[in-house]
């Protein structure tokens, strides 16, 4: 009889935890992930996520023939930000025939994302660029400065509070897919907000540097 009761108790409990529903994102091979809702994953083709806001960055790789060559492509890192709710997604990426295809795509990636009845799923996409060079990169850091920012895929839940006041530098297309139609917002900008991007680039990337080669950085400028 005790152990009824106790059963009992364990399963009304159990019954009354707030339910966190999930849902799944596959991918297609050609998409390497890179980091999901903040955090650096492996390689992979289908996540599980909660229901709400999420965030994920990739890159395109693929290959496509051109005047008789096979040409290798590997995009920028893609932002992805869309609220998903009880269902299964899938994203889809353009078929790629030439190099203007492939330039098309690293400054405004197209993508497309269907629930699991197939219908369009409204989403904001966007680029996570880095100057200079690219190995070594710390992706889910990026992600945090730039969630910090006014970006339209930011989410700022996801930002850390010591990178939430530190400059981001903003592609200047973003892609905002609402209703099945694409709008490009954040029109490149003028002289002026050129020079002040100019001068956040190299205040955030002074302060990622180590000390030697913060010296060699005034040296530079000294020369």
């Amino acid at each position: 009889m005790k152990h009824t009761l106790a059963l009992a108790v364990i399963i009304t409990a159990a019954c009354s935890l707030p339910a966190y529903a999930k849902i799944t994102l596959t991918l297609p091979k050609s998409a390497q992930l890179l980091v999901v809702n903040g955090v650096e994953m492996e390689d992979e083709t289908t996540v599980d996520l909660n229901d709400g806001n999420n965030q994920i960055v990739f890159k395109y790789n693929t290959s496509f023939r051109q005047q008789g060559e096979q040409r290798r492509f590997t995009s920028e890192a893609v932002i992805l930000t869309f609220n998903g709710q009880d269902s299964a997604y899938k994203l889809s990426l353009p078929r790629l025939r030439s190099d203007s295809d492939a330039d098309k795509f690293n400054k405004l990636a197209e993508l497309t994302l269907v629930d699991d009845a197939g219908v369009d799923v409204e989403y904001t996409s966007d680029l996570l660029l880095k100057v200079g060079i690219q190995l070594g990169r710390d992706y889910d850091k990026e992600i945090a400065v730039y969630n910090g920012s006014s970006a339209p895929a930011a989410l700022p839940n996801l930002a850390t509070k010591t990178q939430k006041s530190t400059p981001v530098v903003l592609p200047a297309t973003a892609l905002v897919v609402t209703n099945n139609s694409s709008v490009a917002s954040g029109q490149a900008p003028n002289t002026n907000k050129d020079q002040i991007n100019v001068g956040q680039m190299l205040d955030f990337w002074y302060s990622q540097a180590d000390e030697e080669t913060r010296k060699a950085f005034k040296q530079r400028i000294k020369d």
